[in-house]
């Protein structure tokens, strides 16, 4: 199934490059190249149901790029936009359990290529875009809190022989906080997908326009090798809200 939206996204890119050469009526041509950051979201995608008391939930981050847009007419546009983003994720445990933690901090290079299509007045003007992104895990970090097995537990109530109402009763907390060390067995460090946008832009000059956008990143590629058997695959799908400027850097003739 995975290798079969792939495959539509490739079809898709090949569309939107036919579609930009298909464009033969005479218009002028926008080059612009600008800055955009803003908040990012991420979900980490996968069954927990064969871990116990376990469930995972999405982490805040931040993601910052440079699009570069090429506007074939005023209503249609191809994009790219290399740029960072985190796609971070908490698992922790509940039930007697809860306490334990681990904050997954993972940062993505991406090139997003997208196909747009806006509408609206001169300068007040509404987007949609869809496209598909290739994307590199370069770095991750970890933080969390488990129980330590090897130290003196820490309930000590044994004239009552009451029993521990959770995991740090029985025994104390380690605390950690360090960087990820990649496994070459294991890790799938190259992600690709899917993404859809929308958002609005304003023209404050020939030359600058501001926007604002939304967009979806949806991972097709597991974080993982196929290292074991009867592996549960592990996808990120990514909301990342943003803020922009945009400068024009000229104009072309184009038929």
């Amino acid at each position: 199934m995975k290798q079969k939206r792939l495959k539509q996204i490739i079809t898709y890119l090949n569309c939107t490059l036919v579609l930009a050469l298909l464009c033969h009526i005479k218009t002028e041509a926008q080059f612009s190249i600008g800055v955009q950051a803003g908040y990012a979201n991420n979900y980490l995608l996968t069954n927990a149901s064969n871990l116990i008391s376990t469930e995972y939930k999405p982490l805040a981050g931040f993601s910052a790029a440079v699009p570069l847009e090429y506007a074939i007419t005023d209503w249609f546009a191809v994009k790219a936009a290399p740029g960072f983003t985190q796609k971070s994720y908490r698992m922790q445990r509940t039930g007697f359990y809860q306490g334990v933690y681990q904050d997954n901090t993972n940062g993505y290079i991406q090139l997003p290529l997208t196909a747009q299509f806006s509408f609206g007045s001169e300068k007040l003007r509404g987007f949609v875009e869809g496209g598909g992104y290739a994307g590199y895990w370069m770095s991750s970090h970890i933080k969390g809190r488990m129980p330590n097995i090897l130290n003196q537990p820490a309930y000590t109530n044994t004239i009552s022989n009451a029993q521990p109402n959770n995991v740090f009763d029985e025994y104390t907390a380690y605390e950690y906080n360090e960087k990820y060390a990649f496994d070459k067995t294991k890790d799938n460090r190259i992600e690709l997908g899917v993404l859809a946008g929308a958002g609005v832009s304003y023209q404050l000059t020939d030359a600058y326009k501001i926007f604002a956008e939304a967009t979806y990143f949806n991972g097709l590629t597991d974080q993982q090798k196929k290292y074991q058997t009867n592996q549960v695959p592990r996808y990120n799908q990514t909301y990342v809200f943003s803020l922009g400027i945009m400068f024009n850097l000229g104009s072309s003739n184009s038929y």
